[in-house]
């Protein structure tokens, strides 16, 4: 399975935008206007300027090309169709693909004793396209898979609002298997981990082409790309930001 360089994605409280202060809700640390900002030039040298960050954001684009390129080249490996709890029912990995060939599978960090979804993983679930019939249209279907209890699933899906499928890996070896929950040693992290695995039905087998996790998640998530180019970028406290510039806990 492929990785990413840490830190992983946001977890909600991080990432989400200001939104009002409730009794259950505290005020967003980003919900009031930093007092730095960059210094202010004329359009002469704002132009210049701009066109140096744009030479550096063209190699990452081409960079990207050059890493999807090497993706369509990867090699595939075959994946037992398990059998997965769904809310009407048992199942199969090959039938959450519906009447498509491709497959996205969101691992969702939930674990068998939680009572509730990760909070990066749930931000993540909300970043998705409210139009998910747009990726129906490239041949591709989605679905969600954690290791809760699907009656805990299905409440917390309903609580947020989701449309999406999503069944439950518990009683099967799926998350075991490949490497969607950690074992630690020496009191390391046990528990799932977030992730996303990219699937082709041929001839009626599964075969896994694609999988990443923490950082590697990111190239989906809109929000941290627009968050990425304004001015004060995540105000994550392991960015690489000006001095003064805001930068909270990334994970507060």
């Amino acid at each position: 399975m492929s990785s990413q360089d840490e830190p992983p994605p946001m977890k909600e409280a991080a990432m989400s935008d200001p939104s009002p202060q409730t009794p259950d809700r505290p005020a967003s640390p980003k919900a009031h206007q930093p007092s730095a900002a960059p210094p202010v030039v004329d359009r002469e040298d704002f132009e210049r300027a701009l066109a140096q960050q744009v030479v550096l954001d063209k190699e990452v684009t081409r960079a990207g090309d050059r890493a999807a390129a090497a993706r369509r080249r990867l090699p595939m490996v075959e994946v037992p169709d398990y059998e997965f709890a769904g809310e009407e029912g048992p199942v199969h990995l090959s039938e959450l693909f519906g009447d498509r060939y491709l497959l996205l599978v969101q691992n969702v960090m939930f674990g068998p004793d939680w009572d509730e979804g990760c909070p990066s993983c749930t931000w993540a679930v909300d970043n998705l396209p409210t139009q998910g019939g747009r990726l129906g249209e490239e041949g591709i279907a989605f679905a969600m898979i954690s290791q809760a209890p699907i009656e805990k699933l299905r409440a917390w899906r309903l609580h947020r609002g989701w449309p999406h499928t999503w069944v439950s890996s518990a009683g099967t070896t799926y998350h075991d298997d490949w490497g969607w929950t950690l074992r630690g040693e020496d009191g390391g992290y046990s528990g799932p981990i977030p992730g996303y695995s990219y699937y082709l039905l041929r001839e009626g087998r599964v075969f896994l082409t694609y999988a990443t996790t923490a950082r590697g998640t990111e190239a989906i998530l809109p929000i941290a790309q627009i968050m990425d180019r304004t001015v004060y970028g995540r105000q994550q406290d392991w960015e690489d930001s000006p001095e003064g510039w805001p930068q909270h806990p990334t994970y507060g």
